[in-house]
């Protein structure tokens, strides 16, 4: 008895020793065309995609379990300053569920869904969260990496990676053809790292940059929910039963207008920071520039470049190895051009001179570094 898929299947017999095999060849890869078509075809079985997005955005074991793992591998990626175990611990986080299932709430105005959904999320939060400050607290005596600052200055580019992620996810979620896990790994990607930074920096007592980085997390949730919602209501999530309602923008922004009023005030507030992330980095760009310039002088070569913001001034402080100390003279000029920090203050200069010693063979004269030597050396050095 042939079953429904063989039913549907072409099936074309041919006599391999007739002289027309290659039209029925041809014939059969049109057939196999158009079968693949169908399959691409195939539309969104909205009971199915809402049943499973009810289902991960339950409060089961496996949520809690992998979630916490993903902390725990997130928590030592961070601390030992390694992208990729940072990157790996998101194969096992389960983030993406709960978002899309307060997303699914808002456009099918399902409340208790809605509550369902956010405790998940907000239980996944607070652990996630702990799982930070506990390991924190066990390696006190770590210093804050790289991986760790870098997720205490949230931007707009942030926002703008979350939308496109909440996006994706929610397109893989309504796609017969499409992984959810796959998209869902890049989602918690945004989520897991800087709740778990945010924790551990909380354990170190840095409260400002533990706030920053649990903002970014925040940003990506509320960012990742309202890309999901309209990427849900574009393919004809809008209500919970049979009856849907006709794509409407009013309606969308009516049932999603607490998320897009976070978001836009998000939105201006990371502006803001992005605008101030590039003033500094022209600045210090500028500043740095000109100290090499100047300074970088025969034998003299630059170490470092540091600067430090008071609340009235930037003070740079200079490095410098070499045979000669700088001339007062020298250092009058770099501070006469020295412009203004990205606040509008002044900026002051600090040199710390490091004697060196030449010593070479017999019979070689000395051989002094020219200017654009020196230079060359010193951007080695500091990169």
């Amino acid at each position: 008895m042939a079953t429904e898929n063989e039913k549907d299947s072409p099936t074309i017999v041919v006599d391999e020793d007739h002289p027309e095999q290659e039209k029925y060849e041809l014939l059969k890869e049109k057939l196999r065309y158009k079968q693949a078509k169908r399959e691409n075809a195939r539309k969104i079985d909205h009971k199915q995609v809402r049943l499973n997005i009810q289902a991960d955005a339950l409060p089961t074991k496996t949520y809690f379990i992998m979630n916490a793992l993903s902390a725990v591998i997130a928590s030592y990626g961070l601390l030992a300053n390694s992208a990729a175990v940072v990157i790996g611990a998101m194969l096992v986080a389960m983030m993406l569920g709960p978002i899309s299932g307060v997303a699914l709430s808002f456009i099918d105005s399902r409340w208790i869904l809605f509550r369902t959904a956010m405790g998940t999320l907000l239980m996944g939060v607070v652990m996630i969260f702990a799982v930070g400050v506990v390991i924190g607290f066990v390696h006190h005596d770590m210093p804050m990496t790289t991986e760790i600052l870098s997720r205490t200055q949230p931007t707009v580019i942030d926002l703008m990676i979350a939308l496109a992620g909440g996006a994706a996810g929610a397109f893989a979620s309504v796609s017969p053809r499409l992984s959810v896990a796959v998209v869902g790994v890049a989602v918690a990607t945004a989520l897991v790292p800087p709740l778990a930074a945010s924790g551990v920096l909380f354990a170190h007592f840095q409260w400002q940059n533990s706030g920053n980085a649990f903002l970014l997390a925040v940003t990506n949730m509320v960012a990742i929910q309202i890309s999901s919602s309209l990427v849900l209501w574009i393919a004809g999530f809008r209500r919970g039963s049979e009856e849907e309602l006709q794509s409407n923008v009013l309606e969308f922004i009516k049932r999603n207008i607490w998320s897009l009023l976070v978001l836009a005030v998000l939105a201006v507030y990371l502006s803001f920071n992005l605008t101030q992330r590039v003033k500094l980095q022209l600045y210090e760009t500028s500043v740095s520039e000109i100290v090499k310039a100047k300074l970088n002088d025969d034998n003299n070569i630059i170490d470092a470049v540091v600067f430090d913001q008071k609340p009235k001034f930037t003070l740079v402080r200079v490095v410098i190895r070499g045979d000669h100390e700088p001339s007062t003279t020298q250092l009058a000029e770099v501070a006469e051009v020295l412009s203004q920090d990205n606040r509008g203050m002044p900026t002051k200069l600090q040199v710390r001179f490091i004697p060196v010693t030449i010593l070479q063979t017999e019979g070689i004269d000395d051989v002094e570094l020219s200017p654009r030597q020196a230079q060359s050396i010193s951007l080695q050095t500091t990169n």
